[in-house]
């Protein structure tokens, strides 16, 4: 039951993500012209999280989308990670989203593999 509350939470998080990136709220924007990437490539993680967030939540039926998911949350959090620590130069503390999110994400990969 934990693991199912695990991969909602997941989906959750990661759906407001994509929602708020493939809307461009000002934000968002703000913070990704700071990581100095493109704009285009924030639509295109938010396409990423919504598509991931919809892949968890049919993985909670599906250990193979699930599994799938929790990858392509891996990539995505380890860019994150990278993006606020490197790029913006930003404090750990900033990086604790991402962080709980690439945990999350593992645990899942590895409960479905049992």
């Amino acid at each position: 039951m934990i693991f199912v509350i695990m991969k909602i939470g997941l989906a959750a998080f990661m759906l407001a993500g994509g929602i708020i990136k493939v809307f461009r709220v000002p934000f968002q924007v703000e913070h990704w012209r700071h990581y100095q990437y493109p704009l285009w490539f924030l639509t295109v993680t938010g396409i990423l999280e919504i598509a991931g967030a919809l892949a968890m939540t049919v993985g909670i039926w599906n250990r193979y989308a699930a599994f799938g998911a929790g990858a392509l949350f891996v990539v995505l959090m380890a860019g994150a990670v990278h993006a606020h620590m490197f790029r913006a130069r930003q404090s750990v503390f900033m990086t604790i989203p991402a962080m709980i999110c690439l945990i999350v994400s593992i645990m899942i990969m590895i409960r479905e593999l049992t």
